[in-house]
Formats: C-alpha cells, sequence, structure tokens
C-alpha cells in the first residue's frame, strides 16, 4: 500500500512539472508571434512610409515638369477654392512645387500682386456682394475678409474703393475704384428661369486682362483645341465666366475662362485646365443683343430683380452659356445668351 502511495506522489509530481514546463512553452511562443506579428506591422508600415515618399517624389517630379504659368495657374485657383482658410507660403509654394525662398517673388512677378495683396483684394471685392445682397452685419462682414475689427475693415475698404462699407449698404451702390461714380442701371423685363443643374466637366483656358482682349485670347485657344481635335460636337457647350467685375477690380487683374463641356484629356503643351461648373439652384436670364450691353443685364439682375426675389446669391460665380453656333457669323443684335446666376 506504501508503494502505491509513492508512485501515485512521483506520477502527479511529474505531471505538475510537465504542466509547467507546457506552460513555460507556450508563453515563449506566445511572445515570438507577439514579436514577429510586430515586426510584419512595422514592415507594413515601412512599405505604406516608402511607397508615399515615392509617390510624393514622383508627383513633384512630375509637377516641376509643368510650364511655369501652369503652376502658377494651378496656386491661383488653390487660393479661390480655399480663400477663407489661412494660406501661408509653405503651402502654397508645394502646391506649385516651388521652393518658399523664390516663391513669393514668382507670385509677385506672375500676378502683379503680392500673396496678401491678392488674397485681401478678392476678399474685399467679395464683401460688396454681402453687402449689397445679405443681411449680414458690418463684423459678420469684416470677419469673412480676414479683419479683426470693423475699423480696420472700413479703412482697407475705403482706401480701395473711395466708399464706406456704410455708405455702400445704405445707398444701394456698387462702389467703382478710386472714384466716385455708380455705374449706370437701366430698366429690364426679363424673367428668369429657375434651375437645379447637375455639376458639368469643363476644360477651360483662361486669361487675365481686359475683358474684351482677355476672352478673345481665351476662346481662340480653346476653339483651336476643340477643333483640331474634331471634338465640337452639337452636344459641347461654350461657357464664359468673368470672375471679377471690371467696376471694382483694376483691369489687369480681370479673370476671364473660356469653357467647353468636355471631359478629355489635355497635355501641358495645350496651355488648358480642367475644372467643373458647381451644380445647384440657378436663376437663367435670356439676353439678347451685343455682348458689350451684358453689364446692363446684371444691373437689372443684381440690383431689380434679386432684390424683390426670395433668392439670395450663393459664393459661385455666374457664368454665361452662348447659344449662338459662330458668333462672328452673327449680327450683334441677333446675339442670344443665357446668364445663369447662382442662388440660394
Amino acid at each position: 500500500m506504501d508503494i502505491y502511495f509513492l508512485n501515485f506522489d512521483q506520477e502527479e509530481g511529474n505531471m505538475k512539472n510537465h504542466n509547467k514546463n507546457f506552460d513555460r512553452v507556450m508563453r515563449l511562443l506566445k511572445t515570438q508571434l507577439k514579436i514577429s506579428n510586430e515586426i510584419a506591422g512595422l514592415e507594413n508600415q515601412c512599405r505604406s512610409i516608402s511607397g508615399s515618399i515615392i509617390s510624393n517624389h514622383l508627383l513633384r517630379k512630375n509637377m516641376s515638369n509643368l510650364p511655369h504659368s501652369e503652376r502658377m495657374n494651378r496656386v491661383i485657383k488653390y487660393i479661390e477654392d480655399y480663400i477663407d482658410e489661412n494660406l501661408d507660403i509653405q503651402r502654397l509654394s508645394k502646391v506649385a512645387c516651388y521652393s518658399e525662398f523664390h516663391f513669393s517673388r514668382l507670385f509677385r512677378s506672375f500676378t502683379g500682386e503680392s500673396i496678401y495683396g491678392f488674397k485681401k483684394r478678392l476678399l474685399l471685392e467679395r464683401s460688396i456682394k454681402h453687402l449689397l445682397y445679405s443681411d449680414e452685419n458690418m463684423t459678420e462682414i469684416s470677419f469673412k475678409c480676414g479683419y479683426d475689427n470693423q475699423s480696420s475693415f472700413n479703412k482697407a475698404f475705403k482706401k480701395q474703393f473711395t466708399y464706406t462699407p456704410s455708405e455702400v449698404r445704405k445707398q444701394m451702390i456698387l462702389p467703382v475704384l478710386n472714384q466716385k461714380k455708380t455705374s449706370k442701371m437701366r430698366s429690364n423685363k426679363m424673367k428668369p428661369e429657375i434651375l437645379e443643374l447637375k455639376s458639368k466637366e469643363i476644360i477651360y483656358a483662361r486669361e487675365v486682362g481686359d475683358y474684351s482682349t482677355a476672352a478673345e485670347k481665351a476662346w481662340g485657344r480653346i476653339m483651336k483645341f476643340g477643333y483640331s481635335n474634331r471634338l465640337m460636337s452639337k452636344e459641347v457647350e461654350s461657357i464664359g465666366i468673368s470672375h471679377d467685375s471690371p467696376e471694382v477690380t483694376e483691369v489687369q487683374h480681370l479673370r476671364y475662362d473660356a469653357c467647353l463641356t468636355l471631359n478629355t484629356e489635355i497635355s501641358s503643351e495645350d496651355n488648358l485646365q480642367k475644372g467643373a461648373i458647381a451644380g445647384g439652384t440657378y436663376g437663367v436670364f435670356l439676353h439678347i443683343g451685343a455682348y458689350e450691353k451684358f453689364q446692363e443685364s446684371y444691373n437689372f439682375i443684381f440690383n431689380e430683380w434679386l432684390p424683390k426675389s426670395q433668392y439670395t446669391l450663393r459664393d459661385a460665380p455666374p457664368f454665361e452659356l452662348y447659344l449662338n453656333r459662330d458668333p462672328r457669323r452673327t449680327k450683334p443684335e441677333n446675339l442670344r445668351t443665357k446668364i445663369f446666376i447662382p442662388l440660394n
């Protein structure tokens, strides 16, 4: 009987040692597995970082091969799209793929303005629309223009346009650069059609300067591209976007885009850009007559129709859809153009 219990005790001790060894082995295996997983994770992170570095390098290399004008136009478009954000030199120089050291000088040489001056001008010009067509108070408009207080906004506004913001709002006048004049307004009885549009892909040629010459140059470039590549079907629409008011913006800074509703590949040699016409609600007005009389229609829309309507302006540029296939062979009085006004 004593021998039986002795053997049982020995077997029980051996079993305990076996279990301890098994647990030790399992802990070692788990540790090795954890290390292996961590190594695999690090390898994946390294691959991801390496891929990102290579992608960024290739992107910068491709950007650096683009013409100077295209790189700078991308920066201008970037400022227009993110004008309410803090746009420093570091951020903008990366968009153009230029060094920070040279970028300010390059930008001024290309636009004739400093980065700060360019952005400030666009914000001040936009403020006129808020003064005339919104219920926002002066403090809110000042903040939207990047000024910490109304006093600084008033000073900058008057320096740019002669009138004060309060005078523009109270008298409902459109200020003229450095002159105390108002734009002429003529009576018009256009009745708009309110439409919901989907976004339209476009290619466009941009020119800067007096609209009469800028438009001619832009259309010359983009029509040459369209016809030489046999893309001008009946479905293609011709759209013009005048980004600035000649009564507010100095002539040398006026921006005009000649657009075709095409979704096609373009190269840097074409000197064109891709974009989109924003979707949303639009008031559509039919202008009949010479293009030189567009301002009369815009005066009616902004100063007579809009204040009496239930709509407000949306922060997107109006655009013009040219209905005549060949305006050069059409008498001025027979020209027909649809003016699209973005609305809320």
